[in-house]
C-alpha cells in the first residue's frame, strides 16, 4: 500500500488562521518606541498599518501587545513576513511559550463567539 504526505510550503500556510478585529489592541515595537493600531489579529500573528514605511521583510521584533493601553501580552516575538506597497504589514509571531500562546487562544475564540453571536441576533431580527 502505497501512500504520500505532503506538508505545505510556507506560503500556502499563510492565513490558515482566523483573523479578527480586537478594538483597542495595539502593538508597541520595543526598541523604537512606536505603537500601531492591530489591523486584525490571529493566533499566528497581525497586521498593521505603516504608514511611515519602515518595515522590512523578515525582521524580527520584541513587540507588546495592549488592549486599550493595557499590556495584554508583553515580550513577544513578532516577523515581518510581508510588506505590501500600501503600508500594511503582515507580522508572523515567532516561538510564543504555551502561557502565550493559550492567551491569544482565549482572546482570538472570545471575539469569534461575539461575532458568531451578533450574527445569530442579526438573522433571527430580519
Amino acid at each position: 500500500m502505497d501512500f504520500e504526505i505532503n506538508m505545505p510550503e510556507e506560503e500556502e500556510r499563510l492565513r490558515k488562521a482566523f483573523r479578527t478585529k480586537v478594538p483597542g489592541l495595539t502593538v508597541r515595537f520595543s526598541g523604537t518606541g512606536r505603537v500601531l493600531e492591530v489591523m486584525d489579529l490571529s493566533a499566528t500573528g497581525f497586521a498593521v498599518m505603516d504608514k511611515e514605511r519602515g518595515f522590512a521583510e523578515k525582521q524580527t521584533f520584541e513587540v507588546d501587545l495592549l488592549i486599550k493601553d493595557r499590556l495584554f501580552i508583553g515580550g513577544a516575538a513578532a516577523m515581518a513576513m510581508r510588506v505590501l506597497d500600501n503600508g500594511i504589514v503582515g507580522m508572523n509571531f515567532v516561538d510564543l511559550d504555551r502561557q502565550k500562546q493559550i492567551k491569544l487562544d482565549k482572546l482570538v475564540l472570545e471575539v469569534q463567539k461575539r461575532l458568531i453571536a451578533l450574527r445569530k441576533k442579526k438573522r433571527e431580527q430580519g
